[in-house]
């Protein structure tokens, strides 16, 4: 089973990066899963759709893309209409002509769910695909049903002193590529670290491939998400923060659950900041519970 996941995945890299259409069966979901591309303000954003019911949107972190959540899907699919998405800057969409800030890349979002006519959403945001999941909730209250938020934990009310700091950090995208391939290692290095304990290897590997593919893009959401400081105290929607308990990036929690009125933590075990590749069917299980 694990095998047949990771030759499926390895066919949606190919067919991605090669640009051909996909419209095949996965393991385990009820239906096919169907690639599409719509015209936004910010450039074409490829996503992808499987499973009938109520929509659930997909948004994945900081300088992945919407593979991350390919293990995850199958689980879903039988009860919910799952869009995966690779915002702008990331994946198989469109670079912007300008560095985007979070509100824009919302409206990105926005642009799809009118494009392939989704009125309503819930929302599964991880890391900084949670904070633009936050941005939506707050600026499209209508068109927004539960939030799921996960590794969301964020400093508020920092400088802009602080913000440059944090801006002015290098990440693995910044290392030189050098003739030894030293910045490899060190990229293998971040990514395992990011990994739970038990995660093998293999699975480690379709991050780091995608962080490899996507640094070559001028632009992707970090920086957006160190300026954006939202009011969570306007924020009214009901909301459930995952927290993998190996995930060193996933911030305060505790502190986020204080300031969202009414939200609830579920911890995930065995999991780091990959959960929804290494821990999908429980994952799984958790948003059903909570979005049923």
């Amino acid at each position: 089973m694990q095998q047949l996941k990771l030759l499926t995945l390895l066919t949606f890299f190919l067919n991605s990066f090669f640009g051909l259409s996909v419209n095949a069966e996965m393991p385990g979901m009820s239906g096919e899963i169907r690639r599409d591309y719509s015209d936004t303000q910010f450039g074409r954003v490829h996503h992808w759709t499987i499973g009938d019911g109520p929509a659930l949107l997909l948004v994945h972190q900081s300088g992945q893309t919407s593979a991350e959540y390919l293990s995850l899907a199958p689980f879903l699919a039988d009860t919910f209409k799952v869009i995966g998405i690779d915002l702008p800057n990331h994946g198989q969409s469109d670079t912007s002509k300008y560095e985007l800030n979070v509100d824009e890349y919302a409206d990105s979002v926005i642009d799809v769910l009118n494009v392939i006519g989704v009125e309503k959403v819930h929302i599964l945001g991880q890391h900084g695909g949670a904070v633009v999941a936050i941005n939506l909730g707050l600026r499209y209250p209508e068109r927004t049903g539960k939030l799921i938020l996960s590794g969301a934990g964020r400093e508020e009310n920092l400088t802009e002193e602080q913000i440059q700091e944090l801006i002015d950090q290098p990440m693995t995208r910044d290392l030189p590529v050098d003739t030894d391939g030293e910045f490899l290692k060190k990229t293998w290095s971040v990514y395992r670290r990011m990994s739970a304990t038990k995660t093998t290897p293999e699975m480690t590997f379709q991050p780091f491939l995608t962080s490899l593919i996507n640094r070559q893009r001028k632009f992707d959401l970090h920086y957006a998400i160190y300026r954006y400081q939202p009011n969570l105290d306007d924020l009214y929607k009901e909301t459930l923060l995952l927290e993998a308990e190996e995930d060193e990036y996933a911030g305060d929690v505790a502190g986020l659950q204080r300031r969202i009125k009414g939200s609830t933590i579920k911890k995930v075990p065995n999991s780091g900041s990959w959960q929804f590749y290494e821990e999908p069917e429980l994952n799984a299980k958790i948003i059903t519970e909570f979005l049923n």
